[in-house]
């Protein structure tokens, strides 16, 4: 019988796949169901999971001939590839990934008998990527940081182009955040010079200066972080606003702070 695939967002509302220990009639029927909508949807595999069954199956099809794992373990892995794969899950959306060029692994058939395989390339990347979802994830656990945040931004519905050009803007907003902190900092600090008469004249400028250089990087805070915002596809404007409402506080205060002491 043909069945639905899980879908993102869906999730599959399991952890980590079951042990099959009783292959009987149902154990059958969840692999005919596996092979019947591998076909209906043209797909080389699915786990159990993708059709919304807890148990530890795989359904491959190599060849043109149906490969059933049941209980798959992978125990050796050699070699490397960084592929560009895409899965029934997250439909007409790719993800360069790492794996293994080269895996073992021990399964049972359909029998119950334990059985040995040594896979290769494609069929050694298919067996990897269908084995995330019977540990509970999905290839998005491959991604390096940064193909993970492109390919969270092609989730969000950006094309190729757009979801790789907004992951390589540096995170200049932090910086301006940091040196607004160390601003205030040193603000303070220069208010113990306030209580040393010779000092005073210099410092108030030196303060005045400070304070007006302060409210320029929060206004430049805020510019970079909507621009960064928006090129990443997403909206930030009210954490973007209390962030940048919150050093003014800070920025106020500091100005009240040194103007108490002066008069």
């Amino acid at each position: 019988m043909i069945k639905n695939i899980t879908q993102y967002p869906t999730q599959t509302g399991f952890d980590f796949g079951g042990t099959v220990r009783h292959f009987d009639a149902s154990l059958l029927s969840l692999i005919t169901d596996l092979e019947d909508t591998i076909e209906a949807n043209a797909l080389e595999g699915l786990a159990a999971f993708q059709i919304g069954s807890p148990l530890n199956v795989i359904v491959i099809k190599k060849e043109g001939k149906f490969l059933t794992l049941i209980n798959p373990v992978i125990f050796t892995k050699e070699g490397e590839l960084t592929p560009t794969e895409s899965t029934a899950y997250y439909p007409n959306v790719t993800a360069v990934t790492k794996r293994a060029k080269t895996i073992k692994l021990t399964y049972d058939d359909i029998d119950g008998s334990q059985q040995f395989l040594t896979a290769s390339d494609d069929l050694a990347i298919l067996i990897q990527r269908k084995n995330d979802y019977l540990m509970g994830s999905t290839f998005i656990v491959r991604l390096s940081p940064e193909e993970k945040k492109i390919f969270e931004n092609k989730l969000k519905g950006l094309n190729n182009v757009d979801a790789k050009a907004s992951c390589n803007i540096s995170p200049y907003s932090d910086k301006i955040l940091s040196a607004i902190k160390y601003g205030l900092i040193v603000g303070l600090i220069a208010l113990l010079g306030l209580f040393v008469p010779s000092f005073l004249p210099y410092l108030q400028i030196f303060q005045y200066y400070l304070l007006f250089t302060l409210v320029l990087f929060i206004g430049l805070y805020f510019m970079r972080a909507l621009y960064e915002g928006k090129r990443c596809g997403v909206c930030q404007l009210g954490n973007t606003a209390a962030v940048a409402l919150t050093k003014s506080i800070h920025v106020g205060l500091l100005y009240v702070v040194n103007a108490w002491l002066v008069f």
